[in-house]
Order: structure tokens, then C-alpha cells, then sequence
């Protein structure tokens, strides 16, 4: 996929989402599914730039393997163009590969897709040149980002993508990673929904694709969420700017107290990446999270590190209440992000506080409703090389309370490449 602007979408109320007000209508009949793959040559499908690119396996499969090229259906099932539709696709991607699939697009001979929206297919992919990739598979590209993996290279994955009229869904092999209900505001570079084709995508010389089925069912042309999208228009404006800058919003230390349910819920109507979050005693219930679209983490003190065992989440977060249990923290070589709720960031040990988590590699969290740690210090943070983290973005009334997180960016020059990522 190409860099293009993230902005934010929707905000649907939990209450909307519970009561089922985003179910298909019952007017949503769907057709036949339609194979576009047929195993044995490229019959209905017109390659751009570089045909060389893609050709036939000697198994069947649709490979990608050269310069950058677009695969763009035109075959007999295009008629007008695909509007409302699923499809399933058999997808394998290799190791540094990069690919996505685009819908409501059109053919053209050169260039990234100008029509259309991307689904990324990208389990290991990390850019290229200056720019690193953060956005993972079954990512609605630049929509609706997901920064954790849920499929593995060198094995057939299932992408599976429901549009209906003003909704998205995407799955990965049976997980949903997106659930977007575009708004009727016109947002920044997102594209409108539409009706176009489908399109296969060959990044770059080093990313191989193969793809073996690509099949298709139309759904009826007045399908729709029957939901009246609603806006925070006060974060959507302030982070379509930054989301543009390849900002992942990410919280890692949630409220402990929401189901898994409700967690992914949240990811769906605001595009913010969240965490399951358990004690080390708890960690059996990340289990939860085994079907849902949520980073996994553990959260301990400095009373219950002892209690950690092996690593089964994607990453410890430790929680200070004082200088001296900092200190255990961030030398304990055991945690990945610190959050200080001792505030001790606000005194004169914050340069050595801060020298220790960068020498021991551990993000500090900037929390949005707590305003802290202070500009100032984030500065010094960012001049020591130090990687950052966000909290205090759950649950979603808490985005009209505060726009620190906002401000510390701006404030403290922060670029996406000083955010930490768990498992990239």
C-alpha cells in the first residue's frame, strides 16, 4: 500500500452498538458467489505498469513478484461495477511482503489506485526507504488502521470484506479487524464509499504474493447500516493532521474493568488500537482476546513483578507510585512501557528517570486525562531517544475531555517513529 492521510471516521455509541442498530436490513438479499480466480490463467484480470509482475504458478495461483503492478478485475462479472458485495480471498504473503486488495476502483495503466479503498495485506512488511510501515493486515488503509498481526507469513490466510452501502467489516482468518460506518461529513483524504472493481496489488521487488481464490456475491443496492453516524468533531479535526503523519493511536493501559467485548467495540467506532490489560495472576482471561482485535498486555507494580512468568502477552506495562518503585520498574529489564502515576517525571529525577528508560529500552506513557508527563519533560524524553505510548483514550467520552495528547505531540515534536508499537 501506498502512504496515504488517516482521518477519523464515526464514533457510534455503545448503547447503538449493543441493541444491534448496525445489523444488516433485512432488504440486504445477497446473489451467487462468483469465482474471478479460475486456477488457470489470468482471464478477466488487466495488469498495469510492469505485467511482467504477476503471472500463473504452475498450482494456479495469482503470484506477484517484481516491480510495483496493479491486477485490476475486468472480467464478465464486472458488468457495472461491484457496489455493495463480500468477498473471501485466499491470500499467502511471504516475508517482507507487502500487497493489499482495492475495492470501488477502476482500472488505469500507471501509479497507486487513485479510485478506491485498500485493504492492507502486510504481516511482516517495514517500509521502505525513510518511511516505516506500522498499518498490518486487514487494515482499511488510512481509514480504519490495525497495528497488530493476526496472521503469519509462508501459510493461506482468509480475508474476508462486507460493504453495504455506508459499512465496512474485514476479517482475517474469522477475526474481525475492522467495523467502519462512514460519515456523512466529508473527512479530510478519506474516499466515499462508491462502486468500482476489484484490485490485486504488487508493491515491490521484494514483496511476493500469491493469491489462489478471489470469490465475490453482490448484495442488494439499497443495503445499509440503517445507523446515523455521530462525530467527535473536536478529535477528528485535531488528529486528521497528525493520523496523516502515520500516527498510530494506540492506548495500551485501559481501564482493566471493560469486557473484551466492549474493548473491540471501542476499536471499531473510534480507530483507536486498545489492550486487554490483565494482573500477572489473570493473565488465563487474555484468552478472551484470542478472536477479537485487541493487543494483549500485563500490567504489574512493583509488588506483583515477582509474580510475572513467561511472556504471554505482547507487552508488560509497569505502574509506578513512587520514585523508589520507578527505579525497580525500569531496571527490572522485565516491562516494555512505564506508566508514571507516581509522578515523578514532575521532579528533579526526571532526567535520570528518563536515562533509565531509554537505557533499558522502555516507553513512557503520555496520558491524555491526567495531562502528564509535562511538555517540558516529554522534550527531554524525545532529545534522550526515548519511545512514547498513549492512555487515557478509553472509553470514548473521554476524547471530548481532552486534547493533551494532541498537544504533546505538537508540543514535544513527536514524529510516528518515536511511538512504540508492540511486536513490531
Amino acid at each position: 500500500m501506498k502512504t496515504m492521510h488517516f482521518c477519523w471516521g464515526v464514533i457510534i455509541p455503545l448503547g447503538l452498538l449493543l441493541s444491534g442498530a448496525i445489523r444488516p436490513t433485512a432488504s440486504m438479499a445477497t446473489g451467487a458467489w462468483i469465482q474471478l480466480i479460475n486456477g488457470k490463467d489470468m482471464s478477466g484480470w488487466k495488469a498495469s505498469e510492469n505485467k511482467e509482475t504477476w503471472s500463473v504458478t504452475p498450482e494456479g495461483y495469482l503470484q506477484a513478484v517484481g516491480k510495483r503492478s496493479h491486477l485490476f478485475y475486468e472480467g464478465e462479472h464486472l458488468k457495472s461495477g461491484f457496489k455493495n458485495f463480500e468477498f473471501e480471498a485466499q491470500v499467502r504473503t511471504f516475508k517482507l511482503a507487502n500487497s493489499g486488495i482495492y475495492f470501488h476502483t477502476k482500472y488505469q495503466e500507471s501509479g497507486w489506485p487513485g479510485q478506491g479503498i485498500e485493504i492492507q495485506v502486510n504481516n511482516s512488511h517495514i517500509g521502505e526507504g525513510d518511511y516505516i510501515e506500522l498499518k498490518r493486515m486487514g487494515s482499511l488503509y488510512g481509514v480504519r488502521n490495525v497495528y497488530k498481526t493476526f496472521a503469519q507469513d509462508d501459510e493461506w490466510m482468509t480475508v474476508k470484506a462486507r460493504v453495504d452501502n455506508d459499512r465496512v467489516q474485514i476479517w482475517v482468518n474469522g477475526i474481525k479487524t475492522v467495523d467502519y460506518v462512514q460519515s456523512e461529513r466529508k473527512m479530510g483524504g478519506i474516499k466515499k464509499l462508491s462502486t468500482g472493481t476489484f484490485c490485486l496489488q504488487g508493491h515491490d521487488p521484494n514483496s511476493k504474493m500469491q493469491y489462489r481464490s478471489f470469490k465475490v456475491r453482490r448484495l442488494s443496492d439499497e443495503a445499509s447500516s440503517n445507523l446515523a453516524p455521530l462525530t467527535y468533531a473536536p478529535w477528528q479535526d485535531s488528529l486528521l493532521k497528525y493520523q496523516g503523519q502515520q500516527f498510530a493511536f494506540i492506548d495500551l493501559n485501559p481501564n482493566t474493568n471493560f469486557s473484551p467485548e466492549d474493548l473491540a467495540k471501542y476499536t471499531y467506532t473510534t480507530g483507536i488500537n486498545v489492550a486487554l490489560l490483565k494482573s500477572p495472576k489473570a493473565t488465563k482471561a487474555l484468552a478472551e482476546a484470542k478472536k477479537l482485535p485487541l493487543f494483549t498486555g500485563i500490567k504489574v507494580n512493583v509488588e506483583t513483578l515477582a509474580s510475572l512468568k513467561a511472556n504471554t502477552a505482547d507487552y508488560v506495562i509497569g505502574e509506578s507510585t513512587g520514585l523508589e518503585s520507578a527505579r525497580a520498574l525500569l531496571n527490572s529489564q522485565k516491562i516494555k512501557v512505564w506508566s508514571d502515576k507516581g509522578q515523578d517525571l514532575n521532579t528533579d529525577q526526571a532526567d535520570a528517570l528518563l536515562d533509565l528508560a531509554k537505557q533499558n529500552n522502555v516507553a513512557i506513557e503520555i496520558d491524555n486525562i491526567s495531562k502528564s508527563p509535562s511538555i517540558a519533560v516529554l522534550r527531554k524524553a524525545k532529545a534522550k531517544g526515548c519511545k512514547f505510548t498513549f492512555a487515557g483514550l478509553v472509553p470514548a467520552d473521554k476524547l471530548t475531555q481532552s486534547l493533551y495528547v494532541v498537544e504533546a505531540i505538537k508540543g514535544a515534536k513527536l514524529s510516528y517513529k518515536d511511538q512504540y508499537v508492540p511486536k513490531w
